[in-house]
């Protein structure tokens, strides 16, 4: 029964510290500064500098290539929402849930952006 619990708490910690490693890894997103300036800020493309395209910053978020299709887009979509989904790490620290429901919300408007837009 220790080993089991053991096993378990290994694979969360590996899974924690490889979503720290893969945060910091990447550039900050553009939306950080609006997530910053309190609850409710929404996702604002023209607030993002003019070389910077929306879609292909969805693009980055669900690891997709363009063209795709929407089994793709929702393939997608279904996998990283499994890498962050809150309720995976909701016996952790505060920080692992604050930085899951960051990247969720992060998620959820990308996937929202791409399903709207027609010329995938």
């Amino acid at each position: 029964m220790k080993i089991a619990i053991l096993v378990i708490a290994a694979l969360i910690g590996f899974w924690v510290v490889g979503a720290i490693v893969e945060q910091f890894q990447k550039k900050p997103a553009p939306s950080t500064a609006s997530r910053d300036t309190g609850k409710g800020a929404e996702f604002n493309p023209q607030s993002e500098p003019a070389d910077v395209d929306p879609i292909e910053e969805a693009c980055s978020v669900l690891q997709l290539t363009r063209p795709f299709t929407t089994e793709q887009l929702r393939a997608a979509y279904r996998q990283r929402m499994s890498q962050y989904h809150p309720d995976k790490v909701s016996s952790l620290a505060p920080e692992f849930r604050e930085l899951a429901e960051a990247k969720s919300k992060e998620i959820n408007r990308a996937f929202d952006l791409l399903e709207r837009f027609p010329g995938r």
